[in-house]
């Protein structure tokens, strides 16, 4: 099912599965969600799944895009406000991009939250889900997943530290 925009669906999401654990927070099985990616800057492995139960945003991004440095500046602000546990990632979806050249262009900029670099395998599995546009990071696409699963892809353009502050809210922060 494709992701929602605005106000969440009636019925549950069918690519949100609870776990059966006593504490059970739900478990993406979205592909996207389930594609092993790799931390920039530390090379560990890890999935969007392994976030299940925490807010979380996934802003695709290009070093070269400038619109994605100023929404990265504003998340930079977002998160401060925001408890600890808000996951924040940076998905470079610009196939000619290096892990090299994604861990330097965040160090520089002070951004310390995960990168990892979206193979093609990634870059197929966002567009069937979410749609062309979010592979342009020029128009700011930002997925927003929720406590409770629930996942958003957001209105394209900037968003503002106050919008960013209260999506975290909106979807469980």
């Amino acid at each position: 099912m494709p992701a929602t925009t605005g106000t969440p669906p009636a019925s549950p999401d069918p690519d949100v599965t609870p776990t059966t654990a006593p504490t059970a927070t739900p478990a993406l099985t979205a592909p996207w969600a389930t594609i092993e990616l790799s931390d920039v800057r530390t090379g560990r492995p890890f999935r969007i799944a392994d976030f299940a139960g925490r807010v979380v945003f996934i802003e695709t991004m290009a070093v070269w895009c400038v619109n994605c440095r100023a929404q990265q500046r504003d998340a930079r602000e977002a998160l401060a406000q925001l408890p600890d546990d808000v996951v924040y990632l940076g998905l470079d979806v610009e196939p000619s991009e290096t892990a090299d050249r994604l861990r330097d262009y965040a160090d520089r900029n002070g951004f310390d939250w995960t990168y990892a670099l979206a193979g093609p395998e990634m870059l197929r599995a966002l567009e069937a889900g979410f749609g062309t546009l979010v592979l342009n990071p020029p128009a700011t696409p930002i997925v927003v997943i929720g406590r409770d699963g629930r996942v958003t892809l957001t209105d394209y353009g900037p968003k503002s530290v106050d919008r960013l502050v209260a999506l975290a809210r909106e979807h469980g922060a």
